[in-house]
């Protein structure tokens, strides 16, 4: 089979397996294993590691916006100084998500404007991020 020939074969069965990262850097990663003398088996791995990669990626940029979420409502810009070493502790056992595995469910009460919104919208992001799916529904009254 000619060189031309076989990318063209490759190309199609990448699209055909929906493997687009594979498809995107298959040649620069076979060039640099050429060059630095690298086995198949690590070739193949970076490659497949490289389309595991981008669709993790992908998957939680996807949950995020399914989820609805405010994404400036974060950890990182929410005021845990604010509060209490008891409270800090419990929100750092939300953020691990084992309470979704228990089917538990999250109660949060304080006078308006305390950051309740804000919290839960930071936990519902690292939940995300854990790779659990969420969706954000305001209540009004």
């Amino acid at each position: 089979m000619l060189q031309d020939d076989i990318k063209t074969s490759l190309t199609q069965c990448l699209n055909e397996l929906h493997l687009p990262t594979v498809r995107a850097c298959y040649e620069q990663q076979a060039d640099q294993a050429r060059q630095e003398n690298i086995t198949y088996e690590y070739y193949l791995a970076e490659v497949m590691e490289r389309e595991r990669e981008v669709r993790s990626h992908n998957r939680i940029e996807r949950m995020l916006r399914e989820s609805k979420l405010p994404l400036e409502k974060n950890l990182d810009n929410f005021e845990m100084d604010r509060l209490s070493s008891k409270l800090k502790t419990q929100i750092k056992a939300l953020i691990d998500s084992s309470f979704v595995g228990r089917s538990e469910n999250i109660l949060a009460f304080g006078n308006p404007g305390s950051g309740k919104t804000h919290l839960l919208c930071a936990i519902g992001q690292e939940l995300i991020q854990h790779g659990r799916k969420v969706l954000f529904t305001p209540a009004a009254f």
